[in-house]
């Protein structure tokens, strides 16, 4: 679990970027739909609606998750983006499914599909939602900007599904394709969408934060002069940039003074090596000499 954070204000500013693009985009797609009578672009306008609502979420999430620590939650409010992850997560499994029903009724009832203005729209929400995936895509370490960027990536697929299926309807006039089309990325959407809701189970229920396995965090404990033994050694994600750690340490032949040193010395090797941020290490003293 290493790399740099990214710094808050940054996030907040692509959080309200992609809500600003989305929500213009879906503006703009319900007033096609309304204009040209069609039931599929109002449909979608309707989908994009809840990448809003998703974007909304994060946004918040991240604002909670900045207040400061107090006596009712002493490790602060960092898990609030991982709620907003798992709830972002979940609205995409539902569309997954959602997708999967439109698409199944329509290969029982085909519906006319006006492929070139299908084609127009498409191409307009592979530029919006491809841009806002982009923006979103080298921050994905916070496990709620990923669960935005899996749904803007996701949209941007389905835009570009769009595409292909408009054009192959006006080459072969079978509607068809656009439900099988929609049936493939409902199917990679389910499964991304459902790593985002895994991620965020696992955090939730304190499990060892991605990437970082306890028996390297003893090995590089145990390289420390003076530690003799390493137990009882818990690791813990808070979020999904910050960790904890809990463990009870034997250390021979020293006085109190230099006991204190060590333990400063394995948190700064727990921070830099595996950006552990917070430690609770319980110290065993062999011959202990008291300070003069």
């Amino acid at each position: 679990m290493s790399g740099t954070h990214e710094a808050p204000k940054n996030l907040d500013n692509k959080l309200k970027l992609g809500l600003l693009l989305n929500t213009g985009f879906t503006i703009f797609e319900f007033a096609i739909g309304i204009f040209s009578g069609s039931l599929a672009l109002i449909s979608d306008a309707g989908h994009n609606l809840t990448d809003s609502l998703s974007l909304l979420i994060a946004f918040f999430a991240q604002k909670i998750a900045r207040r400061e620590a107090n006596a009712d939650h002493s490790y602060g409010y960092g898990r609030a983006t991982i709620l907003a992850a798992l709830l972002n997560g979940l609205i995409l499994v539902l569309l997954a499914f959602y997708i999967f029903y439109e698409a199944f009724g329509r290969l029982t009832k085909p519906e006319p599909v006006e492929g070139g203005l299908v084609i127009i729209v498409a191409f307009v929400g592979i530029i919006i939602n491809g841009s806002i995936a982009l923006i979103f895509r080298k921050s994905q370490e916070d496990l709620n900007i990923k669960s935005a960027y899996v749904n803007m990536f996701y949209d941007m697929l389905a835009s570009v599904g769009a595409l292909i299926a408009g054009l192959l309807i006006i080459l072969t006039r079978l509607t068809i394709f656009d439900s099988i089309i929609s049936i493939l990325i409902g199917i990679l959407l389910l499964r991304s969408s459902w790593s985002v809701v895994r991620d965020a189970m696992h955090v939730l229920l304190e499990g060892v934060p991605e990437g970082l396995k306890p028996e390297e965090v003893k090995k590089a404990i145990l390289t420390i002069p003076s530690v003799e033994a390493v137990d009882d050694l818990h690791v813990w994600a808070i979020s999904s940039q910050y960790a904890a750690l809990s463990c009870h340490v034997v250390i021979e032949d020293c006085d109190l003074e230099k006991s204190t040193k060590i333990v400063k010395q394995i948190k700064e090797e727990l921070h830099q090596k595996f950006n552990i941020e917070h430690a609770t290490i319980e110290i065993e003293l062999v011959e202990c000499l008291p300070l003069d």
